[in-house]
């Protein structure tokens, strides 16, 4: 029998640290943590939500039922809470104090505003409809009293229940004539029925938005738009007088946002932004469902975004963040940087 030898290690060592360590402290590594967005307190008895006006409410709409190419996009909801875990630990650890963005100059500081997860919104993964209207009155219930709304969404269609959900409840204070409406995409989205789903899809979400009564066109905006479009639709929306920015003039030049800014912020009292993640070249964020080509590096889009959010926003979503189509985890990773800079360093309350 081979010979034993005698530990080095004292167990007494271990027991005596075990019974002297504290249960639990603040600190986590980025990996560790039920996943609900930033590590919030998760919250499904709605009725106990934050009665402020400043929470921000977080809810995932893992939908994906129409998705034209690839789909899993239902999955993005998930994988952008479980990214967003990187930030809880240095949140519950840091504290308010002046910082400065390397890449822009500017000074800024990080806010510690309030935010809970409210989890999923209902779906029904084979009727677009049916999800669409159930999305909408949880959206309208979450967002009562004026909070305001982070939404997780998978397909791109998700947004037209938010939206609507987020109007139901805005217009109670602010008359739909000063919602605004930003649409951050590859695509216009402006579709009005598909061969494959009818009016209810991925690429007719600001064409239903646009035609819910009293929205002006003049305050819906379509940004960082690339791909190829039917001319007749961009007559149409020229003519109707909505903002529409183009990919190609935001690559060295936030100009044509900054005015943008300006008019909205003169014509809205409060404004939802939605961000389809394929806005973004598919070098930067290739986990969606589209592959876009011409899409914008990842400087531009933070400087279309930071300016986008010094706008009265009262609700925003990212969509089409599909995680199996990017096996390096960084599109849910740039989202979850997204949505952690427009909550807490561009928290304006």
């Amino acid at each position: 029998m081979p010979e034993v030898r005698e530990s080095a290690f004292d167990p007494a060592v271990l027991v005596a640290a075990a019974e002297s360590a504290p249960a639990r402290v603040a600190a986590a590594p980025g990996w560790a943590g039920v996943p609900t967005l930033f590590g919030a307190d998760l919250v499904t008895d709605w009725d106990r939500l934050p009665s402020e006006s400043s929470t921000w409410v977080a809810a995932g709409v893992p939908f994906d039922g129409t998705t034209s190419s690839r789909p899993g996009a239902a999955e993005g909801p998930r994988a952008m809470r479980v990214a967003s875990l990187v930030y809880s630990s240095s949140l519950s650890t840091r504290a308010v104090e002046p910082m400065t963005d390397m890449r822009t100059g500017k000074e800024f500081e990080y806010g510690h505003p309030a935010v809970v997860d409210a989890g999923d919104l209902s779906v029904f993964p084979s009727d677009p409809m049916a999800t669409v209207a159930s999305v909408a009155s949880g959206t309208r219930t979450l967002l009562e009293g004026g909070r305001r709304g982070v939404f997780l969404v998978g397909d791109h269609s998700c947004t037209i229940g938010t939206f609507t959900g987020f109007y139901l409840a805005t217009r109670e204070s602010v008359p739909p004539e000063r919602i605004g409406f930003v649409n951050l995409d590859h695509h216009f989205d402006f579709g009005d029925s598909s061969r494959l789903h009818g009016p209810i899809y991925h690429g007719s979400n600001s064409r239903r938005i646009s035609e819910l009564p009293g929205m002006r066109p003049e305050n819906i905006a379509f940004v960082g738009v690339g791909d190829v479009t039917r001319r007749n639709q961009l007559r149409h929306l020229a003519d109707c007088g909505y903002s529409v920015i183009a990919a190609p003039e935001l690559r060295d030049d936030t100009g044509p946002v900054a005015a943008l800014v300006e008019r909205l912020g003169e014509n809205c009292d409060v404004v939802y932004i939605s961000t389809d993640i394929d806005i973004l070249d598919c070098s930067v964020a290739p986990g969606t469902g589209n592959v876009t080509l011409g899409g914008l590096t990842g400087s531009a889009f933070l400087d279309v975004w930071e300016l986008l959010h010094t706008l009265p926003v009262g609700a925003f979503d990212i969509a089409e963040v599909a995680p199996r189509l990017d096996p390096t985890g960084r599109t849910p990773q740039i989202a979850a940087r997204l949505l952690f800079e427009a909550v807490f360093r561009l928290h304006k309350g």
